[in-house]
């Protein structure tokens, strides 16, 4: 490990193939070149011996080189320049973790080479060697393996992380899709959308949920098809990369949609549709347009011979949610038959009652009529506080929000299951006799529950949790602090920044926990999980010191129109 110190020729040094670093332009470089034209370099690059026509290879400064590299083109050529220069005499594998500590170390590292530091590392050394390098950094494995992660996506997508287009974030989200194809869609999308507003994590985390079903609503059983472990599985990867969902959803609907597949065709005569409608089979709605069926509605529901017949099926998601309980996928003619003979009565031999409707919709569009004349006159004498009022208010909140229905349901007992052991679908009906039958005191506290609920659902935006927060005496810029999953989500240039603009490294209980427990002499030479133990457990109180990000709450692009 002896090192010797000499001025080297510039031109007598090469780059390391090792160096993740790949931006060395910008103003600060140009600042760094003019202060090394100006008073030259004040601290030494580390070089290592080798084989071959140049005899240096770079092993940490490569920055302060290019710079000195740049300053001498302009004056006298690098030629006749020098740089001070550490020689050490070491193998790849050593070059190689100094170029790798070294670097992570650096605040002005960016995250694309922050990534690729973390890919050099594993493939010299193997996935293996992740959780050493974890131990050497500070840094949190699950950190490391997102980063590595999303190196797996196509160049198009770095580069819009590398313009700072999309966050760090928005490529993880990416990089849990399996489908190709599906991810670009989503990409592309979500590109076109920037155009015109700001498009969050969390708004693409949601589209991405939106075409990733469930593992709770499947019928086949997760554990025997190997769901449980598949990396696609949301959970597993909150596992693996401390990313993802809590609840288990699924990254490859194809495969979720075959097997989905095969166990209703092997279990359909469970079902509610065979069970109760006599229908024989079914379709995904994904696979059909609106121009392919008629669907059954309210009054006009299929005749007797519609239930043997083979056209007649059900319509689902591929999450096993009902589309169209019933509909006809049949010749239109004959679904144009059946509807006749159902608003005729039921016999078409028979001449029209005279009393009888000549338009079917007649009924119920003068029925609603009669109701939105009718209700506003009978609920004027109604007192706003009564009973009566709060019932009908409980019962609007939960029938309109999508995000509690399920809940609900299931907490109440208030909803039909498609089939044994699936899920629930809110029965109103229920729903209203339940509410209506509720003293004072029940509606209060269910008025409680279900107001909260709807705030935590994902009906809401985080800007309209933002407001609600707020009224209930939550104050974001007081009470925020730091945790450990934010911290890990950092960099050690982010988290120096934070400590130095937030005043955290001039508190005394800061400073104490530096040099009494971490033993360190400053706070830029800790490694990143120990500047996460100044942050949470040194004792200094972090209340109100809230980046930025956390308080930009109207560029989160949830706050729009509704």
């Amino acid at each position: 490990m002896q090192r010797t110190f000499r001025e080297l020729n510039l031109t007598a040094i090469t780059p390391s193939p090792f160096n993740p670093r790949r931006d060395f332009t910008g103003e600060d470089f140009i600042e760094l070149t003019a202060s090394i034209a100006r008073v030259g370099v004040l601290e030494p690059i580390l070089v290592r011996p080798v084989e071959g026509d140049i005899p240096f290879e770079l092993v940490a400064g490569e920055r302060r080189w290019r710079a000195c590299y740049a300053s001498a083109e302009s004056n006298g050529g690098p030629d006749k320049a020098v740089i001070p220069a550490m020689i050490q005499e070491m193998d790849d594998d050593l070059a190689l973790e100094i170029q790798t500590i070294e670097n992570l170390q650096r605040r002005d590292l960016s995250g694309l080479e922050e990534a690729e530091a973390f890919r050099i590392w594993v493939d010299r050394k193997g996935k293996d060697a992740i959780p050493e390098l974890a131990e050497r950094t500070g840094i949190k494995e699950a950190y490391i393996r997102r980063r590595l992660m999303i190196l797996r996506l196509p160049k198009t997508m770095l580069d819009a992380w590398g313009k700072g287009d999309l966050k760090f974030g928005h490529l993880e989200q990416l990089a849990r899709m399996d489908d190709k194809q599906q991810r670009r869609a989503i990409f592309d999308e979500v590109v076109r959308d920037l155009k015109n507003r700001q498009v969050t994590v969390a708004d693409l985390k949601r589209r991405i949920a939106r075409i990733s079903p469930a593992l709770g609503k499947a019928r086949f059983d997760i554990e025997a098809e190997g769901c449980l472990a598949c990396t696609q599985n949301t959970s597993v990867q909150m596992k693996l990369f401390d990313l993802g969902d809590e609840k288990a959803h699924c990254n490859r609907p194809e495969c979720f949609k075959k097997k989905q597949e095969a166990h209703l065709v092997k279990f359909w005569n469970r079902t509610k549709y065979y069970r109760k409608y006599g229908i024989q089979s079914f379709r995904f709605n994904e696979d059909v347009s609106w121009k392919d069926y008629e669907a059954f509605y309210g009054d006009n529901k299929p005749a007797k011979k519609c239930t043997s017949c083979e056209h007649h099926l059900a319509i689902l998601h591929i999450d096993g949610e009902s589309c169209h309980d019933r509909a006809c996928f049949g010749d239109k003619s004959c679904f144009n038959a059946v509807r006749s003979t159902k608003s005729s009565g039921g016999n078409t031999r028979k001449p029209k009652s005279k009393d009888g409707p000549r338009v079917a919709w007649h009924g119920e569009h003068f029925r609603e009529v009669f109701f939105q004349e009718r209700l506003p006159v009978s609920f004027e004498p109604v007192e706003a506080s009564s009973l009566t009022v709060r019932q009908v208010a409980l019962y609007s909140l939960i029938r309109g929000n999508a995000g509690i229905h399920d809940w609900y349901a299931k907490l109440h007992d208030v909803g039909e299951r498609f089939w044994e052991d699936g899920p629930y679908s809110l029965d109103r009906k229920a729903l209203f006799a339940l509410i209506a039958g509720m003293d004072e005191e029940q509606v209060s506290r269910e008025m409680k529950a279900v107001s909260l609920q709807a705030v935590l659902s994902g009906d809401y935006a985080t800007d309209e949790r933002h407001l609600v927060a707020g009224h209930v005496g939550i104050d974001l810029t007081s009470q925020w602090r730091f945790t450990e999953d934010y911290l890990a989500k950092k960099t050690k240039g982010e988290m120096l920044e934070f400590g130095d603009r937030f005043g955290l490294f001039e508190d005394p209980m800061a400073m104490a926990f530096l040099t009494d427990t971490l033993k360190r002499k400053s706070f830029k030479a800790c490694k990143k999980g120990e500047l996460i133990r100044v942050f949470l457990e040194s004792g200094a109180d972090t209340a109100g010191m809230v980046p930025d990000e956390i308080l930009d709450i109207d560029s989160t692009g949830d706050g729009q129109s509704v």
